[in-house]
C-alpha cells in the first residue's frame, strides 16, 4: 500500500514536470514569435518610411558659410575648374568610392582604378552643365571657391554647395575636416589633417635655425609648350613658393605678386642666378626630365650656378601627370613634394 502511494506520487511529479517543460517551450516559442514579428514590423516601416532616419549636418566652407546638408549623403559631385586636386583628396576617404559621381575622365588612371574599381562608370566626357548636375540629383556639390558663379546657379535650384580651396597648409587642414563630415568619417579627416600638419612641423623643426646666409636661392620653373614655348614662375602666394619657404630655401620668384604663373625670360633667370632649379612641364611631351637634360647641355645656360653644380631637379610626376600633376600641385601629394624639396635643398639635414 505504501509502495503504491509512492509510485503514484512519483508519477504525478513527472506529469507536473512534463507540464512545466511544455509550458516553458510554449513560452519560448511565443517569445521568439513576438521578436520575429517586431523585427518584421521594424523592417516594414523602415521600407515604407525611408526618410525617418534623415537628418542634417552643418559644415563651414572655404567662404565662411555654414552649409546644411541632408543626410544620409549618397551622391556627391566634385566638378568645375580645378576639380581634380579635390578629387585626389576625396579618394583618401574610404567612403568616397561609394558616393562620388560625374568625375573628370582625367582621373580614370590605374591608381584610382585600384582604389575604385567602378571609376570608369562614374566619369563623364565633358564638364557637367548646371542642368546635368541637377538631373543627377546630388546630395551635395563640392566646388573650388573660385567657382561661385556656378555654385550660385546650383543653389538657386535647391542644391547644397560646399566650397573648398586646398591651396596651402591652412586650407588643407580646414578642408580635410569638411570632407570628413561630407564622407561621414570625421575621424579620418582629423587623422589626415594631423598627418599634413605634423609633416610640415617636422620640416620646420629641422630648418628653422638656419641663418639667412644658409638659405639657397631656389627657382621653381614651369616649362610650357602651350602656344609659344615659355618659362614661367609662381607668384608669392602660390603653393610652390610656400613649399620652398617651408624647406628654408629662398624662393626667387617671391618678389612677383599673385597666385598665377608669371612668364620670365632667360635674362631674368640669369640675373637671379639660382643655386637650385626645380622643373615641371605638366606634360608627357616633353617631360620635366627631358627639359632638365636640355638645360644641362645648353651652352647659353652654362653660366648659371644650378647648371654648373648640376642641381637641377625634375619634380616627380609618377602617377599620371594628367590626373595628379607632379608633386608640387595642390593635389594630395604636395606633402610628399615638400619632403622631397627639403631633402634636395638641405641634404645635410634630411
Amino acid at each position: 500500500m505504501q509502495r503504491s502511494k509512492i509510485l503514484s506520487a512519483a508519477k504525478a511529479a513527472r506529469q507536473i514536470e512534463n507540464g512545466v517543460l511544455k509550458m516553458r517551450k510554449s513560452l519560448l516559442a511565443l517569445t521568439i514569435a513576438i521578436l520575429l514579428l517586431i523585427l518584421c514590423l521594424t523592417a516594414y516601416y523602415a521600407w515604407i518610411s525611408p526618410n525617418q532616419n534623415e537628418g542634417t549636418i552643418a559644415v563651414t566652407d572655404a567662404l565662411g558659410r555654414t552649409v546644411k546638408i541632408k543626410t544620409p549623403i549618397n551622391r556627391v559631385i566634385i566638378t568645375g575648374k580645378s576639380a581634380w586636386p579635390i578629387i585626389t583628396v576625396a579618394y583618401m576617404f574610404p567612403n568616397a568610392k561609394n558616393v562620388l559621381y560625374g568625375l573628370s575622365p582625367s582621373i580614370n588612371v590605374p591608381l584610382f582604378q585600384r582604389i575604385d574599381p567602378n571609376i570608369t562608370s562614374k566619369t563623364v566626357s565633358t564638364e557637367l552643365s548646371v542642368e546635368e548636375i541637377a538631373k543627377a540629383k546630388p546630395d551635395v556639390v563640392i566646388l573650388k571657391s573660385t567657382m561661385k558663379e556656378l555654385g550660385d546657379q546650383l543653389e538657386g535650384l535647391g542644391i547644397s554647395v560646399v566650397y573648398v580651396d586646398f591651396e596651402n597648409l591652412e586650407s588643407y587642414l580646414r578642408d580635410m575636416k569638411v570632407l570628413g563630415k561630407i564622407f561621414m568619417n570625421e575621424t579620418r579627416g582629423e587623422e589626415l589633417a594631423k598627418y599634413y600638419n605634423d609633416t610640415y612641423n617636422f620640416i620646420i623643426s629641422k630648418t628653422k635655425t638656419l641663418a639667412d646666409a644658409e638659405r639657397k636661392k631656389v627657382l621653381f620653373l614651369y616649362y610650357s609648350t602651350k602656344g609659344i614655348v615659355s618659362f614661367n614662375v609662381p607668384g608669392s602666394d602660390w603653393l610652390q613658393t610656400f613649399m620652398i619657404k617651408a624647406a628654408r630655401g629662398y624662393p626667387l620668384s617671391e618678389e612677383l605678386s599673385g597666385t598665377g604663373w608669371n612668364t620670365v625670360n632667360f635674362e631674368q633667370i640669369a640675373s637671379w642666378n639660382p643655386d637650385i632649379i626645380f622643373l615641371v612641364t605638366y606634360s608627357n611631351s616633353p617631360t620635366s626630365s627631358n627639359v632638365k637634360m636640355q638645360l644641362l647641355e645648353n651652352a647659353t645656360w652654362s653660366s648659371i650656378s644650378a647648371i654648373q653644380n648640376k642641381t637641377v631637379y625634375a619634380v616627380p610626376d609618377d602617377c599620371g601627370v594628367g590626373a595628379l600633376g607632379s608633386w608640387d600641385c595642390p593635389g594630395s601629394r604636395w606633402i610628399l613634394g615638400l619632403q622631397w624639396m627639403a631633402k634636395k635643398i638641405h641634404p645635410e639635414l634630411f
